[in-house]
């Protein structure tokens, strides 16, 4: 037989029930208060915190910010006029410097005075401060709480004379738009001076202002042009022995590239048969030659042929030169020696003729001039026998 729960059992139970339903309720609630009130201090924080970036923007306004610079000089929290005033005072040497435009080892150079040259103090702080605060509020605000503000470094602003400026940039243009030129023996002075070669250069003239204008706008003042370059062909360690030859002295001078190592008296070329001046070499070394008639005027009455010996009219060595019939030789006819007396060629004393023929070399150089300051011909220009497929043709090389 069933029997139902008592009464009282069941009056317990659902007072426990309650109890624990106030208790949750009551718990409830004070989670719900402490949320509430988080988040109130939340937002309030949040308010706080953006109050006191809107209110520091807003004072910073009219000053630089943190972190700019203007050709690289801090103006952080400096005004415009203070600004402008520092980097007039830090620029001052930079303002003065002139321009200079380097190719290799050359430049090429004006004096900002000479170009209206002056660099523009409140545009660069302006262009500075309209960049600074070129965010918008909300991002400068953001920045500043990260501590990441906006970086500006302006540039130097130069401001010029366009006409000094390209009247400066044609005279570059002239100068650096040039040919290569060889490297060359300037006898003009009677002296050798060896000339170093110089490279060609090709560039265009819009190339160069613009290198001009970067030039004015950098804190060095100083760039190099950016050109194409043709290389000579013959450098200046293509010399070493060489003869010069001053036929108003009757002098020959044999150096190594420009230091003398030995000098000789000669007779030259008379006036009916002068000898030719120029930029020749020796092409061979003929040790007791044999003389072969030219049948010339002069030599009419002469044999076809002389043998070797001391009294053969090339004497007892010979050096042709590639300039045809011409020969440094010796002579028995010392007497003749300082006088313009030969044929064409140059005649020496029997030993000074052996010994310079044991001092040089075929392809010598061998530089005829007229006299000091009248060389005869244009010493810089590279003879043809330098040249690729040059003395190609015949050299007589009977002489006097």
């Amino acid at each position: 037989m069933l029997t139902g729960a008592r009464p009282g059992r069941q009056a317990d139970g659902g007072l426990k029930l309650m109890k624990k339903m106030k208790t949750w309720i009551s718990s409830s609630s004070t989670v719900r208060v402490s949320l509430v009130a988080a988040s109130a201090c939340l937002i309030l924080c949040l308010l706080g915190v953006v109050g006191f970036l809107f209110v520091q923007d807003a004072t910073r306004w009219g000053k630089f910010p943190p972190s700019s610079k203007v050709a690289g000089i801090s103006v952080a929290g400096l005004s415009r006029a203070d600004a402008a005033a520092k980097c007039q005072a830090a620029l001052k040497d930079v303002e003065s410097k002139p321009v200079i435009l380097t190719l290799g080892s050359v430049n090429y150079s004006s004096t900002a005075e000479n170009l209206g040259l002056h660099l523009n103090y409140e545009s660069m702080v302006d262009q500075a401060y309209d960049k600074a605060w070129a965010p918008n509020v909300f991002e400068r605000m953001f920045r500043s709480f990260v501590n990441r503000p906006t970086r500006v470094n302006e540039l130097v602003l130069p401001e010029n004379d366009n006409a000094l400026v390209a009247a400066f940039v044609k005279s570059v243009n002239e100068q650096v738009n040039q040919p290569p030129h060889d490297a060359y023996v300037d006898v003009t002075s009677g002296l050798p001076v060896i000339v170093p070669a110089r490279d060609g250069y090709s560039v265009p003239e819009a190339t160069i202002r613009q290198e001009v204008l970067q030039a004015e706008s950098s804190m060095t003042r100083t760039i190099g042009i950016r050109a194409q370059r043709t290389p000579a062909a013959y450098k200046d360690d293509i010399f070493g022995k060489l003869i010069v030859v001053n036929l108003s002295q009757h002098m020959l001078v044999l150096y190594n590239r420009q230091t003398p190592t030995a000098q000789f008296p000669i007779a030259c070329g008379q006036p009916a048969y002068p000898t030719p001046v120029g930029q020749w070499r020796i092409v061979g070394k003929q040790m007791n030659p044999t003389w072969y008639n030219p049948h010339d005027a002069w030599s009419a009455s002469m044999p076809d042929t002389i043998g070797p010996g001391y009294s053969n009219p090339l004497g007892l060595r010979a050096l042709p030169l590639n300039a045809s019939g011409v020969l440094i030789h010796g002579t028995s006819n010392d007497g003749s020696i300082g006088t313009s007396a030969s044929h064409g060629c140059m005649r020496m004393h029997m030993p000074d003729v052996i010994k310079l023929f044991d001092m040089v070399e075929v392809g010598t150089p061998v530089y005829i001039i007229r006299a000091a300051g009248d060389p005869g011909f244009n010493v810089a220009v590279t003879p043809s026998w330098r040249k690729p497929g040059g003395d190609t043709g015949p050299i007589n090389y009977t002489g006097d």
